[in-house]
């Protein structure tokens, strides 16, 4: 029997030509949800939040990196590797949100790209962060290999704390972007554009859902998109224990999104969409339920999963599948948004 992904593979292309149905007779209700109203929910209770809060996360790093490095002890170790913690997973709750004011620092190319080339890592010290070449030697994936996966962190306290301070950088910009006239900005673009706000955050949205929760926490380990399995493709694997966490914490986000109100959920049920007499949000609410269950019994390290028991992670990806096509094919059609990404990943 072939994978359920690439049957549903199969069946996406049969979709794209399914409109869903705006009750059972009535495909041609106005709309007249208040997109305003949902862009100010988005800018002030949920993406600003989630900044200010990865912001005060790092800070916390950075200060007890510099604890460390002045006095470098078991104790402080702890402390940072706690602090490293709950940094990196807070950043699972802006990731979705790297757009405007994020694209042009690259904020999440230096906040995230693994796997960390650990060779460089070690050799280069000098290496310029700034180039793109040099991504994967910065980040949380560098730390998670100097805090976890060298034998004495301690003798690279003065290249964490460096780390720490490069990934806080293009934080308070970042910020400043969902603020004061850039936040005003934002929520008064509420037409129905290709430029507008909620087009363009819904797609980056989806992106992400697609990109890099479902196939780069997930499918790339796993091996969907190449021929074995590929444990050292997960993320975080030097800590052991934190890969499954991250995914859940993104997972959440990602639902949280969503289901909050006013929101996407709410936007399709005032609309009255419906898929096989299903409410739509409900079918897509559902899709992240079985995603949950199918990770709630994977172990903690992804890469340890992936070695002992793939078909599970499998599992994973395929229940993540099922709302890609729910969210990019039958939502946008809704909602009369077009998809301004492409997809190269050959799902």
């Amino acid at each position: 029997m072939k994978p359920l992904h690439l049957i549903l593979f199969a069946f996406s292309l049969t979709f794209l030509a399914c409109d869903p149905q705006a009750g059972d007779d009535d495909p041609d209700l106005t709309d007249n949800f208040d997109r305003e109203a949902m862009l100010a929910h988005w800018a002030d209770n949920v993406i600003g939040p989630a900044v200010r809060r990865y912001d005060v996360a790092l800070a916390d790093l950075d200060m007890a990196t510099t604890v460390y490095q002045a006095n470098p002890n078991d104790e402080h170790l702890d402390s940072v590797r706690v602090r490293f913690e709950r940094a990196y997973l807070a950043w699972q709750r802006v990731d979705l949100f790297a757009f405007r004011g994020a694209e042009d620092s690259q904020l999440r190319e230096r906040t995230n790209t693994y796997p960390t080339d650990t060779a460089r890592l070690l050799t280069e010290s000098d290496a310029n962060l700034e180039l793109p070449s040099n991504f994967d030697v910065q980040g949380f994936p560098a730390l998670d290999f100097l805090l976890y996966g060298t034998p004495d962190p301690e003798t690279h306290k003065d290249r964490i704390a460096e780390l720490v301070k490069r990934i806080q950088d293009p934080v308070t910009p970042f910020l400043l972007s969902w603020e004061g006239n850039s936040r005003d900005s934002y929520v008064e673009n509420s037409g129905s554009s290709a430029n507008a706000s909620v087009d363009r955050t819904v797609n980056h949205f989806i992106f992400y859902y697609e990109k890099y929760l479902r196939a780069g926490k997930v499918g790339i380990p796993a091996g969907v998109f190449s021929s074995d399995p590929m444990p050292m493709l997960a993320e975080a694997p030097y800590h052991g224990e934190l890969s499954k966490s991250l995914f859940l914490e993104a997972l959440a986000a990602s639902e949280d999104f969503f289901t909050t109100s006013p929101g996407l959920a709410e936007y399709l049920d005032v609309l009255g969409v419906e898929r096989d007499g299903q409410p739509l949000s409900a079918r897509i609410k559902a899709g992240f339920a079985d995603a949950r269950a199918a990770a709630s019994g994977l172990d903690a390290d992804f890469a340890t999963q992936v070695e002992d028991d793939n078909t599970e992670m499998l599992q994973l990806y395929d229940a993540l599948q099922r709302n890609v096509i729910l969210l990019k094919v039958d939502m946008l059609q809704a909602l009369n948004i077009s998809v301004d990404y492409v997809d190269a990943d050959g799902d």
